[in-house]
């Protein structure tokens, strides 16, 4: 066990708010569009496909870092890269 392992606190906030948001900004659009608003079916036009690939960015991003960083842990301390 590592007693010097990194808290993922704001990692994990940053990517909660990060997909909490877009999903956010998608649904208002969605219940614009059903109210019969112009102005959110033209806004969404725009909005929805950019939030979709924020969350598609944030999710691959988040499963890239992650297993680098588990890689990483798992490196014993006499290999390079393995040194803190």
């Amino acid at each position: 066990m590592n007693p010097e392992k990194p808290s993922y606190s704001t990692s994990k906030r940053h990517l909660l708010y990060s997909s909490v948001l877009p999903w956010t900004v998608i649904l208002l659009c969605a219940i614009g569009a059903l109210m019969g608003k112009p102005e959110a079916v033209a806004f969404g036009t725009i909005a929805v496909p950019s939030m979709v690939a924020l969350i598609a960015a944030m999710l691959g991003i988040h499963r890239i870092s992650g297993s680098m960083d588990f890689r990483a842990s798992n490196l014993p301390r006499d290999q390079p890269g393995g040194e803190s």
